[in-house]
């Protein structure tokens, strides 16, 4: 079974190649790119795809860290409650706020373990 952390860097990478944006997208040829879309929706749950497939019907991205306290998605702040419960998990959340799955992205933990230890 796939743990949190693949399940969310196989939304990543799907998200990417189905937007067309990101490294992967520009290097794969198009049968590639149907390899491993099919190969990352086998991994990814049914209820995940789902959200996913409607965000991108809206034109928006399913998936977006969170930078600084905020959703990179709509700008907007995130609870502290949701905060501590993306830290501790490292788990998918979904923002209140536009409904994009959040992530706790790795650069971010790194730069606020930075800033704690400044302090």
């Amino acid at each position: 079974m796939p743990t949190p952390r693949h399940i969310t860097d196989s939304l990543k990478r799907l998200c990417d190649l189905e937007t067309g944006r990101g490294p992967l997208a520009l290097a794969l040829s198009d049968s590639e790119k149907r390899f491993e879309t099919a190969r990352l929706r086998s991994i990814i749950p049914a209820s995940l795809l789902g959200h996913h497939d409607r965000m991108l019907q809206r034109g928006k991205r399913s998936i977006a860290p969170v930078l600084d306290g905020l959703c990179s998605a709509c700008d907007q702040p995130l609870p502290t409650a949701q905060l501590a419960r993306l830290r501790s998990r490292q788990d998918l959340e979904v923002c209140d706020k536009c409904g994009t799955f959040i992530y706790f992205a790795r650069t971010a933990a790194k730069t606020e373990r930075v800033k704690t230890a400044a302090r």
